[in-house]
């Protein structure tokens, strides 16, 4: 990629992490990212910040290919952990489930994933049939959008604060490429239009409790379907959750939703409060989007052609990963730098 200029919209864990690695494994080019939101800002349609983040694999055993995303960016965490700012820490992870479905069988990640192993009855909560163990990576959005952040202007990267309507708004005379990691906005930003694209309202509650206080998270999935969880941050923030909404837009803060999950979560755990705090410290509530996409995540390339300044443009996007952004974003920033290198070189 010598001598190109690319264009990343979006700057999302995706925008972010492909961006930065753009920079790191390319020589002689130059990486801009606009992006109508950046790490600091805190609204429900730029939804990195209000992730559960944290790597707990949604892939199916017969999804291979998001498999591969997910392995990728586990090894990447686990080799970037405990480094300064990077909010990313080690933890150890407990699933629950309070029915044991008939069908069960291990994950594809149980050789990946160090100390896999099935919970001890007497591991158990109350109420709880079967749970699994194993160590598993948090990563604190706030500091971690900020670290990618600043590795990437720090390699000589530049960003622009912009609202687009259409993808050939950020395309310049000098563009060669651009990513399109607009997450939820692929699904109405012009060029793109990606009708299988729909949201998932996700309402979290962001708590504070001592720091080091709390080195595991648990997921637990409810005979009900809900899923419940709680996943600490290296500052001692713990985020409680959650909901899964598919085609509720709505970013509004439902308090009543917010005490319910706080009910379970401290249900599940009583152990979440310290023996000596008589309730739990409440720091924010936060609703974000999930960016899904029907068929899943969407890495690949067009052609365009640019009318306005008469060239060719190569788009790549990487977008659609749904409740997976932080689990597989490393490799599908990866895969979406390898496609990029094989259509040029062709």
């Amino acid at each position: 990629m010598l001598n190109k200029r690319i264009v990343v919209l979006g700057a999302g864990v995706s925008g972010l992490t492909t961006a930065t690695l753009l920079l790191q494994q390319e020589k002689a080019i130059k990486v801009h990212v606009v992006a109508k939101y950046f790490p600091g800002d805190l609204s429900g349609e730029y939804t990195s910040p209000w992730a559960g983040a944290h790597w707990r694999s949604h892939a199916a055993k017969d999804e291979i290919r998001e498999q591969e995303f997910d392995r990728e960016t586990y090894n990447y965490f686990w080799k970037i952990a405990n480094t300064p700012y990077s909010g990313v820490m080690i933890i150890d992870e407990f699933e629950y489930w309070e029915k044991l479905p008939q069908d069960f069988s291990d994950p594809w990640f149980k050789t990946l994933c160090h100390e896999y192993r099935h919970l001890r009855k007497e591991e158990l909560p109350v109420g709880v049939e079967f749970g699994i163990t194993y160590k598993s990576i948090s990563i604190n959005p706030s500091t971690y959008l900020n670290y990618l952040l600043n590795t990437f202007t720090s390699l000589g990267g530049t960003t622009q604060r912009a609202n687009l309507s259409h993808l050939n708004e950020c395309i310049e005379s000098d563009t060669d490429i651009v990513v399109n990691c607009s997450g939820i906005h692929a699904r109405t930003l012009g060029g793109v239009e990606d009708s299988d694209v729909f949201p998932a309202r996700g309402q979290i509650v962001i708590t504070q409790l001592p720091q080091s206080y709390m080195n595991w998270a648990f997921f637990k999935r409810e005979a009900n379907g809900e899923s419940t969880y709680a996943i600490p941050r290296d500052n001692g923030e713990v985020t409680l959750g959650g909901t899964y909404e598919e085609d509720n837009y709505s970013t509004d803060v439902d308090y009543d939703t917010a005490a319910a999950i706080i009910h379970r979560c401290l249900a599940t755990r009583p152990d979440l409060l310290p023996k000596n705090q008589p309730h739990l410290i409440i720091k924010m509530h936060g609703v974000g989007l999930r960016p899904c996409r029907k068929g899943g995540v969407r890495v690949e390339t067009e052609w365009t052609t640019s009318e306005k300044f008469g060239k060719k443009i190569l788009i790549c996007h990487n977008y659609g990963h749904g409740g997976s952004g932080y689990e597989s974003s490393y490799g599908t920033a990866q895969s979406a730098l390898k496609i990029m290198k094989e259509i040029l070189q062709s």
